[in-house]
């Protein structure tokens, strides 16, 4: 019999070559992804991109690389694109849990919020004891102003990591949205009980407070806020305006002259402190500082034109008053209409 060795070697180096090729393309997947996943770690996802889809054409059912892929689509916010590979990932894979949570992230940026809810809630299911998915689902709660829901949530997150001093500002926030003042204001004493040198938390309880129009106390927080951070204009800011608005005028233009030796090019200060001087009935001081907001561009120039007539009116200005009035009204601020109607006959 005879036997051709030529085609015989041939075939024999075309099997050892394709188990070579066999063996180098499952080695190269595996580095591929740990390729990409080095890349993601370092946040360069177009490089990663790239990496995967070079793995995904050795083996284009792998689940794993679809979700990576989706990942990196979702980190440089393109949540469509992202959608469409943790759907593969997840029809591939249906166990792979991270899948779920990370379509909820697109579905959340595309505003679909019902599936987004959904993808969460499996995620949850499988991992209770995982807290993100928690403060996903209430952040998403509080998207579309289901406080109630968002609380809950965050009270979910809360059992499993008590002392998370960010979750309870959220959580306090959340509470303050549905009135609940006193459940707010004890988030925020939870707060300091774990963090005692954190001055926004009575910046914060002093901002609730404030909107619950319980202004004595809200200065007492404001003035802790200070106290503990005079360089923080914010808690001056806002104790300003609730002495204002509890008409402790006097004390409002100690903060408002406060606020100036920081910033004093600031109109809205200047605003502030002139309507001050005006509810004490001391329109010389208030003239003055209305024309420092001018020179300073105040944005409401009609407002402040109507109301620095009034100072003049004071004065018995009549001529003054009415010419402010009357620009004020010819740049579209109505309510000079009345005070035109009233003196300037």
């Amino acid at each position: 019999m005879y036997i051709n060795f030529k085609m015989c070697n041939k075939a024999l180096l075309t099997i050892l070559f394709l188990f070579i090729h066999l063996c180098l393309f499952s080695q190269s997947k595996e580095q591929l992804l740990s390729k990409a996943q080095v890349q993601i770690e370092e946040k360069d996802f177009s490089s990663a991109i790239a990496t995967i889809n070079q793995c995904l054409d050795f083996d284009g059912q792998l689940a794993v690389a679809y979700f990576h892929r989706g990942y990196c689509y979702l980190m440089l916010n393109k949540p469509n694109i992202a959608m469409v590979d943790f759907n593969q990932a997840i029809l591939l894979d249906a166990n792979l849990i991270e899948a779920y949570f990370n379509r909820g992230l697109a579905h959340q940026a595309l505003k679909n919020y019902t599936f987004a809810e959904g993808d969460f809630t499996t995620y949850v299911k499988a991992k209770p004891n995982d807290p993100k998915a928690y403060i996903n689902l209430a952040f998403l709660y509080e998207e579309i102003a289901d406080y109630a829901s968002a609380i809950e949530d965050y009270s979910k997150y809360l059992k499993i990591n008590p002392k998370s001093i960010e979750v309870l500002k959220y959580r306090a926030i959340a509470y303050a949205q549905i009135d609940s003042v006193n459940l707010a204001i004890n988030d925020y004493s939870q707060c300091y009980a774990i963090n005692s040198n954190d001055s926004t938390i009575w910046l914060l309880k002093g901002n609730v407070f404030y909107d619950a129009l319980r202004y004595k106390e809200a200065i007492e927080a404001y003035s802790l806020a200070i106290l503990m951070n005079p360089l923080n204009r914010e808690p001056l800011i806002n104790r300003a305006d609730a002495y204002t608005a509890s008409s402790q005028f006097e004390n409002a233009i100690n903060d408002y002259k406060a606020l100036l030796r920081l910033d004093q090019y600031n109109p809205d200060y200047y605003f502030n402190t002139a309507f001050c001087y005006l509810q004490l009935n001391q329109p010389n001081e208030a003239i003055v500082n209305f024309g420092k907001a001018i020179d300073s561009d105040y944005e409401n120039l009609g407002q402040l034109l109507t109301l620095r007539g009034v100072a003049y009116n004071n004065l018995q200005m009549k001529t003054e008053a009415c010419n402010d009035w009357q620009k004020a009204y010819a740049i579209g601020y109505k309510d000079a209409a009345t005070y035109q109607n009233n003196y300037c006959k």
